[in-house]
């Protein structure tokens, strides 16, 4: 059986894409796309260029995971604040400044919720009781 090879409007389209088929692509479509709605940035620069940002992205995504990246991300946003010299939140940026300090908590929050879900279910705690 082949697989539908999945087109670069559909790898732009991270709200909807599968996280197992997200790339440099997806997150600087995400990235772009946040910078629009939150602080109304209408052309996305990338930090240092297209190539320095899809590699810090490539290794993101390598070492952490779709997953955990894309909540970095989101956390990332929710704090940070634009300046009139910086009107913008670049993947480079978020990624060299912003992941080291954010992507512990993401890990740790999700190796509690994954601990908590591993654990004992309602009836058996009823029936230890």
């Amino acid at each position: 059986m082949t697989r539908a090879k999945i087109t670069a409007e559909q790898r732009a389209d991270w709200r909807n894409l599968a996280l197992e088929h997200w790339n440099t692509r997806t997150i600087h479509a995400m990235v772009a796309d946040l910078n629009a709605e939150k602080y109304g940035v209408d052309k996305y620069v990338p930090m240092r260029g297209w190539t320095f940002e899809q590699a810090l992205i490539k290794r993101a995504l390598t070492e952490y995971g779709a997953e955990n990246l894309r909540e970095t991300i989101e956390r990332a946003f929710a704090e940070h604040r634009v300046s009139r010299e910086y009107p913008q939140l670049t993947a480079g940026f978020l990624i060299a400044y912003m992941l080291p300090r954010i992507m512990p908590q993401v890990l740790a929050d999700r190796q509690r919720r994954d601990r908590m879900a591993g654990g004992p279910s309602d009836d058996e705690i009823i029936g230890y009781l």
